[in-house]
């Protein structure tokens, strides 16, 4: 319960911030793997990053199944953008992978842990590696622009929140409360 309204349900919780996890991981790995440049830690850690990607999609698809059938709708107003952001950052989660696979598909690179190698969706040796991995780096700097958005978007409603809450303790049932105070007059 927040304030009378539902929460949503902790499966959902779960999903949300295993993809939240996930996410970061993803993001700070992809990040040295370009620093680290080649060698057994690349290889490493490129294995790393496509075992989590494809467990990320997994997720993301298993997030977005529960989702639709649980009927779970998110509780922002239309006003605040939080749906449009939602629409981009699922998008993201799903395409961002989808290209890591295509360009491991190309450059025949598709062994994750456990002897498992991943199904190709792109041609092997098409010559199109580079721009697919450009692409999914991009991409994926916009998707944590996106979850900075997120981020604010949550904080700015857990604030006006509050201020409702604080707001039905002392002022009249008509009155409206704003997340941010109004210029003293003098």
């Amino acid at each position: 319960m927040r304030g009378g309204d539902l929460g949503f349900p902790r499966l959902a919780k779960v999903l949300h911030w295993g993809t939240a996890a996930l996410v970061l991981v993803l993001f700070c790995v992809g990040i040295l793997m370009k620093e680290v440049g080649s060698g057994r830690w690349m290889d490493a850690l490129m294995t790393f990053h496509k075992t989590a990607g494809s467990l990320l999609l997994f997720l993301v698809a298993v997030r977005l199944a529960y989702r639709l059938l649980a009927r779970l709708g998110g509780h922002w107003p239309r006003a605040a953008g939080g749906r449009a952001v939602h629409r981009m950052l699922y998008g993201l989660l799903i395409v961002i992978p989808l290209l890591g696979l295509a360009g491991v598909s190309d450059f025949d690179a598709r062994e994750i842990y456990g002897g498992i190698s991943l199904p190709a969706i792109w041609p092997e040796g098409a010559g199109y590696a580079g721009i697919l991995f450009r692409s999914h780096a991009i991409l994926a700097f916009t998707l944590m622009g996106l979850v900075a958005l997120h981020v604010c978007l949550a904080l700015d409603d857990d604030i006006q929140h509050a201020a409702r809450i604080d707001a039905g303790k002392t002022l009249p049932a008509t009155a409206k409360p704003s997340s941010l105070s109004s210029p003293s007059v003098r």
